[in-house]
């Protein structure tokens, strides 16, 4: 770890922190407030990538919350705050003009599937799929924790994989054509090769979920999508 890592480690805290007690993000400090009773929370993943790649303005996701409390607990209260269940065992929930998804630490994905030991929110940063993804805002200690490549992936617009286990292999094939096609980053080779691979094997799929999902893929037409889809699948490695 660098200097100049600990000083963008820094600066992105400091700048979190100041957008969910301003005017811009206080419902995000609303919520921080009501779901720290049942223990410490975390800001993970699309809020801090997208704060520390573009700064706030590039910030279009949804806020993703993890809690290090016990489930049992942290229940009832989502469901007073009109929270729904989703299928990955967090919840979904919509307060002021913001999307979260929260969910308990010990309910983290690839945790409950065995890839990854998750015993505090720190270890939240081995099991994201994207390098890129791998940060977390702490919002008692106002710190960061990240992947060793996270600022490598940031300032050079390249990403790779950090965890490859998924529980949506075809959502992030189209995750990957987006990032490449619609964010215009780079894909690092063993990134590259896996969406490849997965083009080649899963073409149609990709084109169901799409469509099924309303997405787009940066790409102006279908003929267009195809072409970039032979161009790909030539890439297998």
């Amino acid at each position: 770890m660098t200097n100049c890592e600990l000083l963008l480690d820094r600066y992105l805290g400091g700048d979190i922190a100041n957008f969910i007690r301003g005017s811009e993000g206080h419902e995000i400090g609303e919520i921080i407030d009501g779901l720290s009773p049942v223990g410490n929370c975390a800001i993970f993943g699309g809020l801090p990538r997208d704060f520390a790649r573009e700064g706030r303005d590039a910030f279009e996701s949804d806020v993703d919350v993890v809690v290090d409390g016990a489930p049992s607990a942290l229940e009832p209260l989502l469901m007073r705050m009109n929270g729904r269940r989703n299928r990955f065992g967090g919840y979904r929930l919509k307060y002021g003009r913001f999307d979260f998804d929260v969910w308990p630490l010990q309910m983290t994905w690839a945790a409950r599937a065995g890839h990854v030991n998750v015993s505090s929110l720190k270890d939240l940063t081995k099991t994201t799929f994207f390098d890129c993804d791998a940060v977390l805002f702490d919002c008692r200690s106002l710190e960061i924790s990240r992947s060793d490549r996270f600022w490598t992936s940031i300032g050079n617009r390249i990403v790779d994989i950090n965890l490859e286990a998924t529980p949506n292999y075809i959502g992030t094939l189209v995750r990957i054509l987006r990032l490449h096609f619609d964010k215009k980053q780079q894909l690092a080779p063993r990134l590259a090769g896996y969406l490849a691979k997965g083009v080649a094997h899963s073409r149609n799929e990709i084109l169901d979920y799409v469509a099924r999902n309303n997405q787009q893929i940066g790409l102006g037409s279908q003929m267009e999508l195809d072409g970039a889809f032979r161009l790909l699948a030539g890439r297998r490695s």
